[in-house]
């Protein structure tokens, strides 16, 4: 069986980047690095230890990349992210909503009830 291991986002300032995934997010550095892709930073949850976000720092193409998050507190994100001014869009039926980073990645952050909704169950 396969796992998902990673998800990478591209971004201009690595350390804004990582800041802003702390902070907006609870995600925690694990590790800086240099790659031959360019410096490099892994973060991750306390809940899923196996898989990561990678934040690779270089050319940024805005809003080509996507990542989702799965919440059992969405009301406590939400209104984070709505008081941070970063909320771009709703589907208000799912309690869906998405987000973009300091480099326009989109990021949609989804309640546990929607993958229920959208697997057909």
């Amino acid at each position: 069986m396969l796992r998902f291991g990673h998800e990478n986002l591209r971004v201009s300032d690595l350390e804004a980047s990582i800041r802003f995934y702390e902070e907006m997010f609870g995600l925690s550095l694990i590790k800086h690095l240099q790659a031959n892709a360019g410096p490099m930073a892994w973060l991750r949850d306390e809940s899923t230890p196996d898989f990561f976000l990678e934040l690779t720092e270089g050319d940024v193409a805005p809003g080509s990349n996507h990542i989702a998050f799965v919440t059992d507190c969405r009301e406590q994100w939400h209104a984070k992210h709505s008081a941070a001014g970063l909320i771009d869009e709703e589907i208000v039926g799912l309690g869906i909503y998405f987000l973009h980073d300091p480099d326009g990645n989109h990021i949609e952050v989804m309640p546990t009830e929607a993958l229920d909704v959208l697997a057909g169950q």
